[in-house]
């Protein structure tokens, strides 16, 4: 965990990470960090990734750039992946109030 976001990778017996869990402060703030975190991973992806979305402090629109950008990569190499938001009522309305919620498949 650096600057208050917590970046966990779960790989598989082949040693590809399967599992991606991503919480903390998701603003602007660590926005550098998150994206040298995502490319880090990006060469050592399973084919089928799941993305948890948790533990979330507080979360902007930075942080929701850098996903879809991510998500981007993800279509770019053929891995399919699954985001699951565990986030509280009032982050998803705060998504979902800018029209995010389809995007980022946030009614999953």
């Amino acid at each position: 965990m650096m600057d208050g976001v917590k970046f966990q990778t779960k790989a598989g017996e082949n040693g590809l990470i399967t599992d991606l869990l991503i919480g903390g402060d998701l603003v602007i703030e660590n926005s550098q960090y998150i994206k040298k975190e995502l490319v880090g991973v990006g060469w050592r992806l399973s084919k089928t990734v799941k993305i948890t979305i948790a533990e979330v402090i507080d979360i902007d629109l930075s942080f929701i750039q850098l996903l879809m950008a991510f998500m981007r990569q993800l279509n770019e190499l053929k891995i399919d992946y699954e985001i699951v938001w565990n986030l509280e009522d009032e982050q998803k309305m705060i998504l979902n109030n800018v029209g995010l919620n389809n995007e980022i498949f946030l009614n999953n």
